[in-house]
C-alpha cells in the first residue's frame, strides 16, 4: 500500500517516530512517502496515497488537512500525548489500526471545510483552506474593530467586536466554543459565526446553510485573518474576506480504535458535575 507519513518539524517526537515507522513498513512491502508539514509544497509522489498517517495532535492534523484534503487523501491521525477530537488512535494503538487500514477495515468520515479569500482593491490577495476556522479579529492594537457582514450579498449586521469566528462543526469544539458558540456534530455541513467580546453588538453566534456566501468586510486596522490559527494574513480597512463552504472535504479514516465522537464530548466537555 502506498503510505504517506506525516510529522511536524518543530515537534522532534513526531519526526523520529515517522523516520522509525518509515523504515519498518518498507521492510513490510508498504511504498512509503515521508511528508514534512512546514507550510512547504509537499512531494509529487504523495499524490495517490491510500492513507496519511499523521503524528502529533489536533494541531498537527489541522496542518495535515489543509495540506493533504486537497489530494483525497484519506487522514489517520496519531496522537502522541492525550487523545484529542482530530487524532483517531494512539501510538501504541497505532500497528491494529495501520492493519485494519491496510485490510479496509475502516470507514470514511467526511468533514467540510472552508474555503476563504481575502480581496484588497477588487482583486484576489490571498486564499485558504480552513477544517477548524476562519478568524478575523484585531491586531496587536488592544481596541475593537468594526466587521461589516454581508450574507449572500445582502447587510447583516456591523460588529464592534475584538473580532469573528467563522467555524464549520469541526472548529465548534475549538475556538467558536470558547467564545460561547454551540456545540455542532462533526457530520454536518453548517457555518457558524459567532462575535468575540463584542461591544453594544449582538452578541449571539448565528448558524448559515452550507450554500450562503459570508463577506466580511472590515472597517478598521489593524486586523488580522487566520485559517485555524496557524495561518495569517495581515489586513487592511477596506479588505473584504468571503467565506463559503469549500468544495474540498476532509476524509478521515475510522477504524474500530478510534472513539466515537460523542464519546470525546463527554469526556471532555459535557463532565458531570463533581468529574
Amino acid at each position: 500500500m502506498k503510505i504517506a507519513l506525516a510529522s511536524r518539524p518543530d515537534w522532534p517526537e513526531s519526526v523520529d517516530i515517522a523516520k522509525k515507522l518509515a523504515v519498518k513498513l518498507r521492510l513490510a512491502g508498504h511504498e512509503i512517502f515521508e511528508v514534512s508539514l512546514d507550510g512547504h509544497a509537499l512531494p509529487i509522489g504523495v499524490s495517490g496515497a491510500g492513507v496519511a498517517c499523521v503524528f502529533g495532535g489536533d494541531g498537527t492534523v489541522l496542518r495535515a488537512a489543509r495540506a493533504l484534503s486537497p489530494l483525497d487523501i484519506p487522514i489517520l491521525g496519531v496522537n502522541l500525548g492525550r487523545l484529542g477530537f482530530l487524532t483517531a488512535t494512539t501510538i501504541t494503538e497505532f500497528d491494529a489500526a495501520l492493519a485494519d487500514v491496510v485490510a479496509g477495515r475502516f470507514e470514511l468520515e467526511v468533514r467540510a471545510m472552508l474555503d476563504a479569500r481575502i480581496i484588497r482593491d477588487r482583486n484576489e490577495f490571498a486564499r485558504g483552506l480552513a477544517l477548524n476556522d476562519v478568524v478575523v479579529a484585531r491586531g496587536k492594537q488592544v481596541r475593537s474593530i468594526r466587521v461589516a457582514v454581508k450574507v449572500d450579498g445582502e447587510p447583516l449586521i456591523v460588529y464592534w467586536a475584538d473580532g469573528l469566528v467563522i467555524a464549520t462543526a469541526t472548529g465548534s469544539t475549538a475556538y467558536g466554543f470558547s467564545v460561547g458558540g454551540p456545540l455542532i456534530l462533526p457530520a454536518s455541513s453548517t457555518i457558524t459565526m459567532v462575535p468575540i467580546a463584542p461591544h453594544l453588538s449582538f452578541g449571539n453566534a448565528i448558524v448559515f446553510d452550507p450554500q450562503q456566501l459570508l463577506e466580511l468586510e472590515v472597517r478598521d486596522e489593524p486586523a488580522v485573518l487566520s485559517f485555524d490559527g496557524q495561518e495569517e494574513h495581515d489586513l487592511k480597512s477596506g479588505d473584504v474576506i468571503n467565506v463559503r463552504k469549500a468544495e474540498t472535504v476532509a476524509r478521515f479514516a475510522r477504524t474500530a480504535h478510534a472513539r466515537p465522537f460523542v464519546e470525546l464530548l463527554r469526556q471532555k466537555i459535557l463532565k458531570e458535575p463533581g468529574t
